[in-house]
């Protein structure tokens, strides 16, 4: 046994036989790569997420009537299970994904197709024009500068213009969407992991260079958008009309308190994982052009499930939003007397020099405190002998495991579930090439925890 993990070992013991490999589980399920071809879902370029066909299998698994995502992304959950008659519930914090959603919704349920196509073709007339409207300029945050051509530029602030004056409000948010939906088309970036990747005819100073071709045109990519859209329609028509979900926008964190006691049947969620990946640099062409400014988007990072090491600590912040509640500090007992977990941050604390940015060790404390208020709450809203699933990562850092479905797992048996069941892909993912040059290839859990909870804890 390794003497420096020997926590983790114990926990190990503890999961080892709940820990299976699945052989229906893969990437395409379990990722956005299984929602690309899927009507509604595949509107916009959003890879944090699952697909809906992971949804349906989960929904047929277990009986339930009411379902909850509080990390909703586009609303893949709520908006699969409302399509098979369950009351569903989202919590989102990224106005990215809510806008996504709520789009998918409003053509299942609301907006005619006949009343788009001609906003849509009003909205492409007017981005033709070939005079700048100062006042909708495209409101660029610090990452975005130069993005876009000076035609682009002209067309984006048209296309802003239009919308802003547009009387028929649900249609005004769909033709708000599919503007954000193709901006990273017309752009000179490409999303690669957490940062942009810029093409040099932006006149940025490049490290890597992408050539991104011939950029079409903002009217080129709506025109193809909305017929995308109106393709959709009649099956999103078929498949999601009926009972739409309850979207609400905010942080779980805060967000979770306010929903009654044992009223939820399952959950199915993948939150963001430890791995220091940053949505606000991601999607920072969207929420500009949300309205988003430097300052906006700085105050978003840190309201978010810590994963960077931007990241603050939040336990002021909840203790504050909780009052006289003791769910906080019991969520913050756990998380402290998790052994495996304080196994793992004594070791980077003492080899703090070493490490490549020393903040990693605040983003690991945050992450798994803030995961321990969720799974509280979770143990709080969802019935006896209802279901969470879960799909999450394990993560490494300076060489040393993190196993986050272990150390989630035990979290959730203290609050009253029993975990039934720990899937892993067939095959993981590679840790970091940074780490592999030091510490050799490692293969790390990909994985879907399933969690019941149990009856009078």
């Amino acid at each position: 046994m390794n003497f420096n993990a020997r926590k983790r070992c114990a926990l190990y013991d503890h999961f080892g036989d709940r820990l299976r490999t699945s052989e229906t589980l893969d990437r395409k399920l379990v990722s956005y790569q299984g929602n690309k071809e899927t009507p509604g879902f595949r509107w916009m370029k959003y890879k944090e997420g699952f697909s809906s066909r992971l949804v349906d299998l989960l929904l047929e698994e277990v009986p339930s009537q009411t379902v909850l995502d509080p990390f909703s992304g586009i609303g893949t959950t709520a908006l699969t299970a409302s399509a098979c008659n369950r009351q569903s519930h989202a919590i989102e914090i990224m106005p990215v994904g809510n806008l996504t959603a709520k789009a998918i919704s409003q053509v299942a349920n609301g907006v005619q197709s006949k009343a788009l196509r001609q906003a849509a073709s009003a909205l492409i007339d007017a981005v033709g024009s070939t005079r700048c409207v100062e006042a909708s300029r495209f409101p660029h945050v610090r990452i975005t500068r130069c993005a876009f051509s000076p035609a682009t530029e002209t067309a984006l602030s048209q296309a802003r213009a239009f919308i802003a004056d547009y009387e028929h409000k649900d249609v005004r948010s769909l033709l708000n969407f599919v503007c954000m939906s193709v901006l990273e088309d017309v752009s000179y970036t490409r999303k690669d992991g957490q940062y942009l990747r810029w093409d040099p005819r932006s006149g940025r100073t490049v490290s890597t260079k992408l050539d991104k071709g011939v950029l079409p045109s903002l009217g080129d990519c709506l025109n193809a958008k909305f017929a995308q859209v109106i393709e959709d329609a009649p099956h999103l028509k078929r498949r999601f009309v009926g009972l739409a979900p309850h979207f609400v926008d905010g942080s779980c964190l805060l967000k979770l308190k306010e929903f009654p006691a044992a009223t939820i049947d399952l959950v199915i969620t993948s939150p963001p994982y430890a791995n220091r990946y940053d949505y606000t640099r991601t999607y920072a062409l969207e929420l500009a052009f949300l309205g988003f400014d430097d300052s906006a988007v700085k105050a978003l990072r840190q309201e978010l499930l810590s994963a960077t090491v931007e990241n603050k600590s939040k336990r002021r912040l909840i203790s504050d939003a909780y009052g006289e509640s003791q769910l906080p500090d019991e969520a913050f007992a756990v998380v402290d007397n998790q052994m495996a977990l304080q196994e793992v941050l004594e070791i980077l604390r003492e080899r703090r020099s070493e490490l490549s940015n020393p903040h990693v060790i605040r983003l690991i404390e945050n992450y798994f405190t803030e995961m321990s208020v969720v799974i509280a709450e979770l143990a709080r809203v969802v019935k006896p002998r209802g279901s969470v699933f879960m799909v999450n990562d394990n993560v490494q850092y300076h060489g040393e495991e993190l196993p986050v479905d272990f150390i989630l797992s035990d979290l959730a048996e203290h609050f009253g579930f029993h975990c039934k069941t720990i899937w892993k892909l067939k095959r993981g993912k590679g840790n970091a090439s940074q780490q592999m040059g030091r510490y050799g290839r490692t293969e790390i859990r990909k994985c879907l925890y399933h969690w019941v909870r149990r009856n009078g804890h």
